[in-house]
């Protein structure tokens, strides 16, 4: 049995071995193989680019892409993509590669495109180094050393449509570009030539131009890319007698003229462009004729960048010139950029009014005028108008602080990258309604817009604002009924007031399909916020990246990505809680503060009252009652109960009025009548010189006796300086605790008489009352 399994793990060691024997190349060929690969729709893609690579590695000869880009590979050995024919596509860009020859590429038939830039090929392109490419579309040869092409360098390349040699030190000449080097590129549509003439900044007063005999040979050619240089004299003819015979010709895209000087004949050879660049140049206009645009009835497109940055003293007369020189083309596209960074501001109103005069009956569609440093707009300045046909304004990066714009026909409006931040807060930019759709005002400072700024634009479906200052966006809404996008990323906004809240809800009613963007805003997720949050997790419909958005804390820290719907139900359910316990303790204050406000005026009801009916009086009573001069009507008023009327009517009146010679006021006789009783009381205490209270059983139990010791007590303290008018008379006698306290108290701090009742006694009792009352 032992030797069985013996047995059995010996053949399974063997049969082991042996797989890994017959599957050593494969499996050893997986784990050595430095390059990626996957399918792309069923055609294999090796990527190699990034590996350090010196030599290019055994590549499976099934492979349709190859990215060798950004390695170390000096040179290509010979026969390398012989096996090769399915590759369409090879990059060996940003290499070390120093040389080619005529065998290098052999075996790519098939390929279509071919990437050799930013390598180190120097001096000439050798022979029929192409020559096996017959199928080959796009060859970029651009950022090399080369400065020289042969007469063969391009054989075999009959199919090939695209060509780069810009960025090398291919100098225009006959020796560089000897007559002929281009007659294989049959089908060539697109040649790139820039960038290759250094000699200009060394000569910048010399011109330019490529080879006549050379360039003519592109009769297929549709777009050209070429520096050019007139010379300071213009004596240098740029598009000569050989550009006549490119009857393709549309575009020409022309960079590095130091100087280039338009004249009437300049395009005479190239009729058919229809799209002109002019890149980093400097142009200049002689004569009046203003013709320089004349023979280019197909132009359709003209571009003009840094035209007149490089020369300080050219004013704007320079570009109107220009300008006026497309009055009479099929111009539809005119762009101008980097024109005004001199010392010089010049006025934009002036310029944009110009052109529009000038260009107003030209099919002009889009004029793009931007990154100018110097120029100014003042608001008493006319409206920047603009021709009818115009579709498309583009202002940016002008460094525009004010602005007013005539465009009723306009559909695009480009102001972004300016400062119109200050302006837009307190005015509007149109000053009509008209076609707008969109507007782009990003990055120019917006901290608020003007609550009328799109009053009227019915059309407008599309409003950029991009990288602002904006808080909210509390400006009206009611006329945005087609408005589909509102932009307000990278702004400030923390929440959307409940004004903004309600014009944003117009807008969802008029249109559906309307959408609001509040990415990379510091939304903050505090209660304070929730109905905000509550409404648009409502609305989140109408949200770009609504789940993708993050909320900051009121301690500064953000929510965590792709986690918004989830804090917002957290917050809900805390700011319930927390609600809960604001109202309890809302209340529980509520309730202190009625309880010690009850507390107070209670404690101090009858000085309260007493101000009440003194303010009450002196509106209604008609008697002067000024105590500067310290005359009073009575004496004394004599308060009392009704129970004690025969101690007043016959004891008082006849000790104190007919035998004292004093006057009293006694309620029954001297309270006028029809007047309200308190008014009585205070006006009696107020015009007595003392008041004498009747202290008995039934004074304490009566409600006007106690009202009337009150408003005398409150006399003292508040009307007259603090002097004693009150006079208690103990009628009866009474125990201490049968006293109100504050009757108590006063008798404690005060002196008081008790009524004797006896002969001998109420001699001393009277005088004792006339004298209180006089002193």
């Amino acid at each position: 049995m032992n030797a069985v399994i013996f047995t059995m793990l010996v053949l399974i060691l063997f049969s082991s071995n042996f797989l890994d024997i017959n599957n050593a190349t494969p499996r050893n060929f997986q784990l050595e193989f430095p390059c990626a690969k996957f399918y792309k729709k069923g055609e294999l893609t090796v990527d190699c680019s990034f590996k350090n690579l010196k030599n290019i590695p055994d590549i499976p000869p099934n492979t349709f892409y190859l990215n060798l880009q950004h390695n170390l590979i000096t040179k290509i050995a010979n026969s390398t993509f012989e096996h090769m024919t399915n590759l369409t596509v090879l990059d060996l860009s940003f290499n070390k590669l120093q040389s080619l020859n005529d065998q290098t590429f052999k075996g790519l038939g098939n390929l279509k495109n071919l990437k050799l830039n930013n390598n180190k090929l120097t001096g000439e392109m050798p022979n029929k180094t192409f020559q096996y490419m017959t199928c080959l579309t796009d060859l970029d040869l651009s950022f090399n050393k080369l400065w020289r092409i042969n007469l063969e360098t391009f054989v075999g390349l009959q199919n090939l449509q695209n060509l780069q040699l810009n960025n090398n030190i291919l100098y225009y000449s006959i020796l560089n570009f000897p007559p002929g080097c281009f007659k294989p590129l049959e089908s060539i549509t697109r040649l790139s030539l820039q960038q290759n003439n250094f000699k200009w900044k060394i000569f910048p007063k010399y011109g330019i131009a490529f080879p006549d005999k050379t360039i003519s040979e592109l009769a297929k050619l549709e777009i050209l890319e070429l520096d050019v240089n007139t010379g300071d004299h213009g004596d240098k003819v740029i598009f000569g007698n050989g550009f006549s015979y490119l009857k393709n010709l549309y575009l020409l895209n022309a960079c590095n003229c130091k100087t280039f000087i338009l004249e009437s004949d300049t395009f005479k050879y190239t009729p058919n462009l229809a799209q002109v660049y002019f890149n980093r140049c400097l142009l200049k206009v002689y004569g009046n004729k203003h013709e320089e645009f004349s023979k280019l009835m197909k132009l359709k497109v003209l571009q003009l960048n840094g035209s007149l940055s490089y020369h300080p003293d050219i004013h704007e007369d320079e570009l109107l010139a220009l300008i006026s020189g497309l009055s009479n083309t099929t111009i539809e596209t005119l762009k101008m950029h980097y024109l005004f960074n001199s010392v010089y501001s010049v006025s934009l109103s002036n310029i944009l009014n110009y052109i529009s005069v000038e260009l107003n009956k030209t099919p002009i569609q889009e004029l793009h005028f931007t990154n100018n440093l110097n120029l100014h707009f003042n608001e008493l300045d006319m409206p920047v108008k603009v021709p009818p046909s115009l579709r498309t304004l583009n202002i940016s990066d002008n460094s525009l602080e004010a602005l007013k714009l005539n465009i009723k026909q306009v559909t695009s409006l480009i102001l972004e990258d300016n400062r119109l931040g200050n302006y837009l807060a307190n005015n509007s930019l149109l000053i009509q309604d008209s076609k707008l759709e969109c507007i782009r005002l990003s990055n120019n400072s917006i901290y608020k817009l003007h609550t009328s700024i799109f009053i009227g634009q019915k059309y407008l479906r599309v409003i950029e604002l991009r990288f602002n200052i904006l808080t909210d966006s509390n400006f009206d809404m009611s006329s945005l009924v087609n408005l589909h996008i509102l932009d307000l990323k990278n702004n400030k906004i923390k929440y959307l007031s409940d004004q903004s809240r309600m014009e944003l809800d117009k807008v969802f009613k008029n249109n559906g399909n309307a959408k609001i963007d509040l990415s990379n805003n510091p939304l903050q997720c505090s209660c304070f916020t929730l109905p905000f949050l509550n409404w648009m997790r409502l609305s989140q419909k109408h949200f770009i990246n609504y789940t993708q958005f993050r909320c900051t804390f009121e301690n500064g820290s953000f929510s965590k990505p792709n986690s918004f719907e989830e804090v917002l139900l957290n917050l809900q359910r805390d700011c319930t809680n927390h609600l809960y316990l604001i109202i309890s303790v809302s209340f529980s204050v509520l309730a202190f503060i009625a309880v010690l406000s009850a507390a107070v005026i209670y404690r101090h009801r009858w000085k309260l009252r007493y101000l009440f009916y003194t303010a009450k009086l002196k509106y209604t009573s008609h008697r002067n009652m000024e105590e500067n001069l310290n005359e009073y009507v009575y004496d004394a008023f004599i308060s009392y109960s009704e129970n004690d009327c025969k101690f007043v009517i016959g004891d008082c009146i006849k000790h104190l009025e007919r035998n004292g010679n004093m006057k009293l006021c006694i309620h029954q006789r001297d309270f006028i009548p029809g007047e309200e009783i308190t008014q009585n009381i205070i006006s009696a205490i107020q015009n007595s010189q003392k008041t004498i209270c009747i202290i008995s059983r039934s004074f304490l139990e009566s409600y006007y006796c106690m009202f009337e010791f009150n408003m005398a007590r409150m006399e003292s303290v508040h009307s007259r300086n603090g002097k004693n008018v009150l006079f208690l008379v103990f009628y009866e006698k009474l125990l201490p605790e049968e006293l109100p306290l504050v009757l108590y108290e006063l008798i404690q701090k005060q002196s008081y008489i008790e009524y004797p009742n006896d002969e001998h006694g109420n001699v001393i009792f009277w005088d004792k009352i006339k004298d209180a009352v006089h002193a």
